[in-house]
C-alpha cells in the first residue's frame, strides 16, 4: 500500500468481508436456536426437488442458461451506454442547430403587426413637417 487511497480501499474491503461473515454467523446462530434447526431449509430443498421432477429438468437448464447469460447481457448494456449517450447528445445538439438555423432563416414578416393606425403615414408626415421647418 503506497497511497492513502490504497489503504482506504483495503480497509473497506476487509470491513465488507467481516460484515458479511457476521451476518452469516447471525443467520446460522438464529437457525441453531430454533426447536428444529434447518427444518425450513430441508423442506424448501425437498419442495424444489419435487418441482424439478414434476416439470422436468428443461426448466432448470433454461434458468441456469439465463443465469449464465446475465453477465454477458450486462456487458452488452455497458458497452451500449456510450452509444446511447452520444445518440442523445447528437439529437439534442442537432435539434438546437436546426432551431437556430430556422430562426435565422425567417424573414421580418410579422402577420400580427398590421399597422392599421397608419404608422407608415406618420413617418411620412414627420418628414414633411421637418422639410417645412
Amino acid at each position: 500500500m503506497h497511497t492513502m487511497y490504497d489503504y482506504i480501499t483495503h480497509i473497506k474491503g476487509v470491513e465488507y468481508i467481516i460484515s458479511i461473515l457476521f451476518i452469516a454467523a447471525y443467520i446460522l446462530f438464529a437457525e441453531v436456536l430454533k426447536p428444529k434447526p434447518f427444518a425450513t431449509v430441508v423442506k424448501g430443498g425437498r419442495d424444489d426437488m419435487e418441482f424439478m421432477k414434476g416439470t422436468g429438468y428443461q426448466n432448470v437448464f433454461k434458468t441456469v442458461g439465463k443465469i449464465a447469460a446475465a453477465p454477458f447481457i450486462g456487458l452488452a448494456y455497458v458497452v451500449m451506454l456510450p452509444v446511447a449517450f452520444f445518440s442523445a447528445l447528437g439529437g439534442e445538439v442537432g435539434g438546437r442547430a436546426i432551431k437556430l438555423a430556422a430562426r435565422s432563416a425567417t424573414f421580418a414578416w410579422a402577420p400580427t403587426a398590421a399597422y392599421l393606425t397608419g404608422r407608415k403615414h406618420k413617418k411620412a408626415n414627420k418628414k414633411k413637417q421637418e422639410e417645412k421647418k
